[in-house]
């Protein structure tokens, strides 16, 4: 039989969705059913066929003789390639295409300039830990069940020496006192320690007591922060109506209504697609002003490539509100304008 491998087209996206879920039944089978759909409702057909216009998109799938019996879910993201999921057809085992699968794929991330890649496996695929060392990948760290709901194992295979600008990376928040920029900030750096990082976190209060602003930024890097200041960002959020022009980074992310629809030229620097109506899908999609944040946080752990399938949320957040909270975050990190 031929096996071929080619990008995800759309004609093939339901396929390849199918096998996807299929390999979620069995990886988590002894979960309920609820756990197994928060993995599942990331990657709605209609979503995954809108994902493939992107240019960071690295979806392939494994054909024998024409047919979907394979697949890779994988993204680029600040220079670093990260495979979300791979899985074959119970049938289509031990011939040796997922090796071929993960070849292609690291192919891929060299192409597209990436200097590491990196994934996380469980630890009762014994098989698959053993592909995944085989390709260059390294156990870097071992992440207990009481951080994720799951135990995982992170490897990393580097591709190239980690160029300078990629070494520490830089995020400001801004909004106004009662936006839970504070939260978002807080839940946002334990991820990121979570998942290995270094991590320095800093919150900047306005001079008023109430009704001010307060702006959080955050340093993370592979290696320990040397110096937890900075002057620019390589990504903010501004979700107050108000711009801050104390906010200076490379990539913004924008409350539209700032904008009134179109750019004041001020000193921010936002491409167009990242002025995102936070307040109102919050209210459209949740009924309430009070998710901006959520929305915000989901549109922002896209941005820098963090995939929220590993995320257990349930330890960052309080109770009330929980499940509406992990919605509204799944909901920005699909959101496409």
């Amino acid at each position: 039989m031929a096996f071929t491998i080619e990008n995800l087209k759309e004609s093939d996206v339901e396929a390849a969705v199918d096998l996807f879920r299929l390999v979620i039944d069995e990886l988590h089978a002894r979960s309920p059913e609820v756990e197994r759909l928060h993995f599942k409702d990331i990657y709605p057909v209609e979503e995954v066929k809108e994902r493939l216009n992107n240019k960071e998109c690295v979806y392939l799938v494994g054909k024998e003789d024409g047919e979907v019996v394979g697949f890779v879910f994988a993204w680029v993201s600040e220079g670093v390639g990260n495979l979300h999921w791979m899985g074959l057809a119970p049938g289509s085992r031990k011939k040796g295409y997922g090796d071929k699968l993960l070849g292609e794929m690291i192919r891929r991330f060299v192409e597209k300039g990436c200097h590491e890649a990196k994934l996380f496996t469980y630890p009762s695929e014994k098989a698959t830990y053993h592909l995944f060392q085989k390709h260059g990948f390294k156990e870097v760290s071992f992440i207990d069940r009481r951080f994720f709901g799951t135990s995982i194992i992170l490897m990393v295979r580097k591709i190239t020496p980690i160029p300078e600008e990629f070494k520490a990376k830089k995020i400001v928040l801004a909004g106004e006192a009662g936006q839970g920029i504070k939260l978002m900030a807080h839940a946002l750096a334990n991820i990121l320690a979570k998942l290995g990082k270094e991590v320095a976190l800093n919150l900047v209060y306005d001079a008023a007591v109430r009704g001010g602003n307060i702006r959080a930024e955050i340093v993370y890097s592979d290696e320990p922060v040397d110096v937890p200041f900075f002057e620019e960002a390589d990504i903010g959020l501004q979700l107050s109506k108000t711009p801050d022009p104390a906010v200076c980074a490379k990539h913004v992310l924008i409350e539209a209504s700032a904008c009134e629809g179109e750019c004041k030229k001020c000193e921010l620097r936002c491409p167009v697609s990242d002025r995102v109506p936070f307040e109102k899908l919050a209210v459209e999609q949740f009924n309430s002003p009070i998710f901006v944040n959520m929305i915000a946080l989901g549109r922002l752990l896209s941005k820098i490539g963090i995939n929220i399938e590993t995320v257990n949320f349930a330890a960052e957040f309080p109770s009330q509100f929980l499940d509406e909270n992990i919605k509204a975050i799944r909901y920005g990190y699909t959101y496409q304008d």
